[in-house]
């Protein structure tokens, strides 16, 4: 897990002793079945008998109001992270206390703190190492606010680094049994870092940690996939096996191709498609975000010094050409994980208040670029996002860019660097695409249909708003007329290391078959020159995401991480790494 992790724990026992004293002040004067739960001595100095936790409640799972939503239609959305232990957490994020068998007391009164203040934000909790049953009987047995609220703990993060694969399984189906066994959290989602429901990975280096066997076998309902820009686990040009010459193509790409590929498995086996319905068969993606880190990557150290934490300098004579991702490539992939099914993210920075993965970049400011990615910075996608009918445009990896796809396993977005994704809704008759081009580059993206019944259109005149495309084989006038290879009326221009937001409207229009058609009228020669069709119709287009300065350092964790501990609160920081050897 980290160089530091016996400090941890040790300093997890202090804590432990604090939060412990706080939650039998909490109890103080409440009811003797309460204290009887936790174990708290009464004046005698005797401990009272805990009785049978009470049945599971009758409403079904998807219904049950203690599992509670991180995203639903309407505006809500909560995030997790790494450095969010303490109550009430900033804005739009849930705080997930670390659990172990030294710190029960602490989570217990951070999550009664939390429903407290902040009474609509989710519980959840970290798990490092295996717990106890009693651990596990006291957290997630118990009624949030304390001592009896409507709140259970619904997010379940396991984090099991020591021993091989199968040990670390072996620790996740225990975690799993245990939130499973309870009789208040039993719905809850259970997930390990990087279990997800694959066997392979076009974008990793090398074989994945885990298998969809074990992923099955763990009895886990939530894939945390790892998407950490700059991870050595990710194929990159500084690894010699890149389509494209950019460093930063691989960093920007490789992570959306990963969450797509896990995506696209629990859509075909576990409901993901299913975004808002929750219950123990409706798996979740979860995925661990970062804008930048390379530990464990020699590849991106710069100066070849890991005694230095593997820093990778980016200077270039433009910044908006060098090879770190900027802020705005940070939220440009958010809003592509959303626009692909995932359901939220965890965001891994270990800011509070400092650095968090490049220098001068704070916690504040990663989880701020969180905000602008999911929601803040596109309140025209937002607003389709909140729509009950929105769904995901497409999940291609291949898409058409410069009048050609690629094959194999060298798709045209690692080649280009060019991805483009979106949501549509059907009642709102509107659709979005997010189109990024991290290349040096500009390029020309193609749209097919993707996941919709209609074609895309990107052109229409200016005078009568028809607009016009010919499929390949169309006839008229007994003479084959194609789109242009370049340019045309079913694609857009994406200038080099820019993030565009295009916006479309479904309309009923005249789609003419070439420019020449639209301009003759109707008819020519007594041919039919148009169909009337449903389509959707280009209806502006703007840059989003414009922070593009991509020098600087990157550094996998800041340069001064420690145990930190304070009276009357819980907050355990240590180092977020990934140690496993690369095959």
């Amino acid at each position: 897990m980290s160089g530091i992790k016996q400090d941890r724990k040790r300093a997890a026992k202090v804590l432990g002793k604090i939060g412990t004293a706080a939650v039998v002040a909490t109890l103080a004067g409440v009811p003797s079945e309460v204290a009887q739960m936790f174990g708290v001595h009464g004046t005698s100095g005797m401990a009272l008998a805990k009785p049978k936790p009470p049945p599971p409640p009758p409403p079904p799972p998807v219904a049950d109001p203690r599992l509670e939503p991180l995203n639903l239609p309407g505006g809500t959305h909560w995030f997790a992270a790494w450095d969010e232990n303490t109550a009430p957490g900033s804005a739009d994020f849930f705080i997930t206390p670390f659990l172990s068998d030294s710190t029960t007391g602490g989570v217990l009164g951070q999550l009664s703190a939390s429903a407290t203040i902040v009474p609509s934000k989710p519980l959840g909790v970290k798990v490092l190492d295996p717990i106890s049953n009693a651990t596990a009987s006291a957290i997630f047995n118990a009624h949030y606010p304390l001592p009896n609220g409507p709140k259970a703990v619904s997010y379940v993060f396991g984090d099991f680094e020591n021993g091989n694969s199968a040990s670390q399984i072996a620790n996740v189906k225990t975690l799993v049994n245990q939130v499973r066994g309870s009789a208040w959290s039993n719905l809850a989602y259970v997930g390990q870092f990087n279990l997800t429901p694959t066997n392979s990975s076009a974008f990793v280096r090398g074989s994945l940690p885990y298998t969809k066997a074990d992923y099955d076998s763990s009895g886990a309902n939530m894939a945390n996939t790892e998407l950490y820009p700059g991870s050595p686990t990710f194929r990159n040009k500084s690894t010699g096996d890149w389509s494209n010459a950019n460093i930063r193509t691989g960093l920007f790409i490789a992570p959306i191709g990963r969450m797509t590929e896990v995506q696209n498995a629990l859509n075909t086996s576990y409901n993901g498609r299913n975004t808002y319905t929750l219950g123990l068969g409706y798996h979740k993606q979860i995925p661990w975000v970062a804008r930048f880190n390379n530990f464990g990557n020699s590849s991106l150290d710069s100066d070849g010094n890991p005694g230095n934490g593997y820093q990778f300098v980016s200077n270039a004579a433009d910044p908006t050409k060098g090879q770190l991702p900027s802020r705005g490539d940070f939220s440009a992939q958010i809003l592509h994980y959303r626009m692909r099914g995932a359901y939220s993210v965890n965001l891994f920075h270990e800011g509070n208040g400092g650095q968090a993965q490049v220098v001068g970049y704070s916690g504040a400011q990663a989880e701020q670029d969180v905000r602008n990615g999911w929601y803040a910075g596109v309140p025209h996608t937002t607003s389709i996002f909140n729509a009950p009918d929105s769904k995901p445009v497409t999940f291609t990896l291949n898409p058409t860019v410069d009048g050609s796809s690629g094959g194999g396993s060298a798709s045209r977005s690692e080649q280009t660097g060019t991805i483009w994704s979106g949501v549509y809704s059907l009642s709102l008759k509107q659709m979005d695409i997010l189109a990024s081009n991290l290349d040096t580059n500009g390029h020309w993206i193609r749209f097919g249909s993707g996941d919709t019944a209609y074609d895309i259109f990107t052109y229409k005149d200016p005078n009568t708003g028809y607009t016009y495309g010919v499929k390949n084989g169309d006839n008229n006038d007994n003479k084959q007329k194609k789109e242009p290879l370049i340019g045309g009326s079913r694609q857009a221009f994406i200038d080099a290391g820019v993030h565009k937001l295009l916006q479309f409207d479904l309309v009923t229009t005249r789609v003419y078959y070439t420019p020449e058609d639209a301009a003759a009228g109707k008819t020519h020669n007594g041919k039919k020159l148009y169909e009337t069709r449903t389509i959707w119709l280009y209806n502006s287009s703007y840059d989003v995401f414009t922070d593009n300065n991509r020098n600087g350092v990157g550094i996998p964790e800041p340069t001064s991480v420690g145990i930190l501990a304070a009276a009357g609160t819980m907050s355990l920081v240590c180092r977020r790494r990934r140690t496993k050897a690369l095959v």
